[in-house]
């Protein structure tokens, strides 16, 4: 062998280990975040080797092809076959690791602002009926008080000159009974039985006659009346205050969104961009910061979210005929999961996985035709 020819030989070695090299790379983080390998160099040595057997197994390929006096069919056959199965997995994992550098960015964003307009919408909303429940409740007391009391006076009004009789001291335990017969509507904790009536100590005022002295033992009565009323206002908003302050994860929550990832991590990852960033984002922020952090009901809702149906029957997601919306990031980071998405055509209408598909055969292309000519 000539000079020239061992060079060239050289040459072609290196190259195709430079582009075997890189594409088990690509190979050895695809699979280190798909089965969530924390030692990447041990994955790439054994990807390497990998790659290099895949190699070995085409170069006895071609010379089974290039033997026109004794070929082995065998030889051909497990040759070709374990260059397939090793050069099969290879190319799907680049493939996925330049899905995950080329859209990792995009697909985070948007499941970050999916949970946050999720969670601004929520909090809104529930904001927004608990303050309707309140204005409902303090409403519904003001009239059904207004009522009570409207009778308690006109009875007061016709007893001016027959005493302050029977159906006036009724009317006050109507009033209490229904003070008592609701505090469960808002969790009120006051005790109203024998509060604005009490026998033992009110009953001197039955009977009494004039329009002064009815007059003023309806001012004694109206004054409890009010006391009792404006405890159950306090009860109502203390109520209604406690739901408020139970929305406290949501808050918390918008505010870490808002104040923490947008300002803080976003930027970060923006300026770093690569798949390591992306899926540590994906794994501590948006599942344990987020996710883990809602309720099951909350977390079902956002999922649906993130589909769309294929058909015109929204229900049909549930058969399967959905196309996601929003990318799981989640999804992203598993090599199975993207082909699987992809062939079952669920991948959102803007990820085309075509032009990775191509980059990474021509990198193999590259990487193989320089082992063909090394042999």
């Amino acid at each position: 062998m000539n000079k020239r020819k061992l060079f060239t030989k050289i040459a072609c070695w290196l190259g195709y280990c430079l582009f075997a090299g890189y594409s088990a790379y690509m190979t050895a983080k695809s699979v280190s975040m798909t089965y969530e390998m924390k030692h990447l160099w041990i994955v790439f040595i054994f990807v390497f080797v990998v790659a290099l057997i895949a190699g070995f197994c085409l170069s006895a390929v071609i010379g089974e092809l290039q033997n026109r006096i004794n070929p082995s069919k065998g030889k051909f056959v497990g040759g070709l076959l374990g260059f397939l199965l090793f050069w099969g997995v290879s190319f799907m994992t680049n493939v996925h690791f330049m899905f995950m550098k080329d859209d990792g960015l995009k697909v985070v964003s948007a499941e970050l602002g999916n949970y946050k307009s999720y969670i601004e919408d929520q909090t809104s909303r529930k904001v927004n009926v608990i303050n309707e429940q309140r204005e409902a409740a303090l409403q519904s007391h003001e009239k059904q008080m207004t009522e009570l009391c409207d009778i308690f006076n006109a009875e007061c009004t016709k007893s001016t000159d027959y005493g302050f009789a029977t159906n006036a001291i009724q009317d006050l335990k109507n009033i209490e009974n229904y003070l008592i017969n609701t505090v469960t509507s808002c969790d009120d904790k006051n005790n109203y039985e024998g509060t604005i009536w009490r026998e033992e100590y009110d009953k001197g005022y039955r009977g009494k006659r004039g329009k002064d002295m009815v007059a003023a033992i309806q001012a004694i009565f109206t004054s409890r009346i009010n006391e009792k009323s404006n405890l159950r206002i306090s009860a109502i908003n203390a109520f209604y205050d406690k739901k408020l302050r139970n929305l406290k994860d949501y808050f918390l929550l918008r505010e870490f969104i808002n104040d923490s990832l947008y300002v803080v991590d976003m930027p970060q990852i923006t300026e770093i961009a690569t798949p390591d960033v992306y899926y540590q984002f994906q794994k501590v922020q948006l599942h344990t910061n987020i996710h883990d952090r809602l309720d099951k009901n909350d977390q079902m809702e956002i999922e649906r979210l993130t589909k769309v149906s294929k058909t015109s029957n929204p229900q049909d997601i549930e058969k399967g005929k959905f196309r996601y919306r929003i990318y799981p990031s989640s999804r992203m980071f598993n090599t199975w999961n993207v082909w699987e998405d992809m062939f079952g055509g669920r991948l959102p209408k803007d990820m085309k996985l075509l032009g990775m598909i191509l980059l990474s055969l021509i990198v193999d292309i590259i990487a193989y035709v320089l082992r063909i000519l090394a042999r």
